[in-house]
This record gives C-alpha cells, sequence and structure tokens, in this order.
C-alpha cells in the first residue's frame, strides 16, 4: 500500500510538472528616433549628455553656421541698398505728397516688422507645443496683411512719382520684395542647423561627435520620446486561440514594483524561431508570434524582461 501511494504521488508530480506554462515572455522595447538635421555640416555643439531627460523645444545640438549667418548678412545688406535706391528714386516732385505717402510705407514696414517678429515667435511657441495652432494661423495672417500693405503703399508711393519715373520705382520695389524672399530664405537656412528636442524624453545615446560631420544620413543622436515604450511578448502557435488583439494581460519584472496591467494592440501574422518549412508536430510546439503590449503604467525601461499572464 506504502509502495502504490508512492508511486502515485511520483506521478501526480510528474503530470504537474508536465503541465503547460500559461505565463507569456518577452520584453520591453523602446521606439527611439534618430535624430539628425536636414542639411550635412561639421557639428559645432553638443548640448546635451547621454541619459539626459529635456523638454520639447530644447536645443539639442547645432551645425557650423558660418556660412548660412553670411548669407543673413548679406540678404540683409541687399535690403537696406534696395530700399535706399527706391527712396532716392521716390524723391523728386509733388514733395508733400510723396512725403505722406513715404510716411505710410515708413509705418507699414514699422508694422510689417512688428508682425514679423510675432510670426516667429508664435512659430516657436506652437513647434514647442505652448501655442495652438489657432494663434500661429492668426499671426501668420497678420504678417501677410502687414506685407500686403507695405506693397500697397509702395504701389501707391510710385503712383504720385512723375508718370516717366513709374516704371523706374516699380522694378526697384520688385527688387526690394526679392531682396526679402532672399532674407526668409537664408533665415530658414540659418534655422536648420540647429535641432531641437521633438518632444519631452531621453537621449540615449549620442552617435557623433564635434567635429564629425552630420547629415540626413548621418543621425547624431538616439533620443526615446516619453511614452515611447511598450511591451513585447511571445505568444506560442497553441495559445492563438486564447490571444487577439485586445486581450488584457497583467505584467511583472524582476525589481518591478509589484504588477500592472496591458493590452494586446498587434500580434504578428508570421511566426519566428522556426523555419517555416519545418512544420512537423513537433516542431510546430515551438512556433510563437510576436505580439506588442500597451503598458497601462510608467512602463520599465527597454530591454527589461517581462512575465504576462492572461487577466481573468
Amino acid at each position: 500500500m506504502t509502495r502504490l501511494l508512492a508511486l502515485f504521488t511520483l506521478l501526480l508530480v510528474a503530470a504537474c510538472s508536465e503541465a503547460p506554462d500559461d505565463t507569456l515572455y518577452g520584453y520591453a522595447e523602446g521606439d527611439y528616433r534618430l535624430l539628425a538635421p536636414e542639411t550635412a555640416g561639421t557639428l559645432s555643439t553638443i548640448a546635451v549628455a547621454e541619459g539626459e531627460h529635456v523638454t520639447v523645444g530644447t536645443v539639442l545640438f547645432g551645425l557650423d553656421t558660418r556660412i548660412e549667418q553670411a548669407g543673413v548678412e548679406s540678404a540683409q545688406a541687399r535690403i537696406e541698398a534696395a530700399e535706399a535706391r527706391f527712396d532716392d528714386a521716390a524723391a523728386g516732385s509733388r514733395e508733400p505728397e510723396i512725403a505722406a505717402a513715404r510716411d505710410q510705407l515708413s509705418q507699414a514696414r514699422a508694422t510689417q516688422v512688428q508682425t514679423g517678429n510675432d510670426l516667429e515667435r508664435a512659430r516657436e511657441l506652437f513647434e514647442r507645443g505652448i501655442l495652438p495652432r489657432a494663434r500661429l494661423d492668426t499671426a501668420e495672417a497678420a504678417a501677410n496683411t502687414a506685407n500686403a500693405r507695405v506693397a500697397e503703399l509702395r504701389e501707391r508711393l510710385a503712383l504720385v512719382q512723375l508718370p516717366a519715373r513709374e516704371n523706374q520705382l516699380r522694378a526697384l520695389a520688385a527688387e526690394v520684395s526679392a531682396a526679402q524672399i532672399e532674407l526668409t530664405r537664408a533665415q530658414e537656412a540659418l534655422r536648420r542647423r540647429t535641432v531641437s528636442a521633438p518632444a519631452d524624453g531621453w537621449v540615449e545615446r549620442q552617435l557623433r561627435y564635434e567635429g564629425e560631420v552630420a547629415g540626413p544620413g548621418a543621425p547624431v543622436l538616439r533620443f526615446l520620446a516619453d511614452g515611447s515604450v511598450h511591451g513585447l511578448v511571445f505568444v506560442p502557435q497553441t495559445r492563438l486561440g486564447q490571444i487577439q488583439v485586445g486581450t488584457r494581460l497583467t505584467l511583472a519584472c524582476d525589481g518591478c514594483a509589484g504588477t500592472t496591467g496591458g493590452e494586446i494592440v498587434f500580434i504578428a501574422n508570421a511566426p519566428e524561431f522556426t523555419a517555416p518549412i519545418i512544420y512537423s508536430d513537433n516542431e510546430r510546439d515551438r512556433l510563437v508570434f510576436r505580439a506588442e503590449v500597451r503598458i497601462d503604467s510608467a512602463p520599465p525601461p527597454p530591454g527589461t524582461p517581462l512575465q504576462a499572464r492572461l487577466t481573468p
């Protein structure tokens, strides 16, 4: 009797040890971004360090700007020269009317500068997520209106000149407008030499250093935005019938304080870890499917092993 009881106990233990484990295994994975400048150039400054947490809009690194800065200064000089030629050509007969038109044009130019500065500040705040799109649209509309007003007053000033000089003034006004467009282009080229954080997040790794060449195909930093870590678990082929998109899981990891919840948001269509031509009964048991899990609470660092069970 004792021997039979011992044999029954041994068989029970063996059966329990062969019972399938309902735990899914995986790890935390981060959706990293590779940050690179839009144009190629030599890195002049790195403003952050690896492991540093930054907020959206924080300047991360910049390229050498000597050529672009020279382009801005050259465009500004061309504007001043074109406006001087325009003002000189505008002087002549009908001095009271011309003086009044010039005063109106000066006021319009001042408004143009102010609205242009307001627009630049609005763009900066919008890129940082502080200003809504509607406010940016309002600032753009005001700047466009001011530009149109300046153009209108230039034409009006040209009309009060002697008929023989009208075409000359129109050509000079067009020259000023072309110089202003060139200035805008040069300022945009200068702005693109500096790269800022696209969101709140962590500087995970520095890939290039000061003095090296960076560009669209040569990123400088690997960046992990806040909230861009998710879980990866691997579902055995035999359990695909129990698990689908939307299935709730209870997640745990070594070193984590307690457990947290999660939801499967994606399951791969193809299996992994087994060659597709080997589909014997034994090999089919080894098929697993990658599933992505959205974690409810603050996720662990990328690479942390995870254990998941179906939430009752």
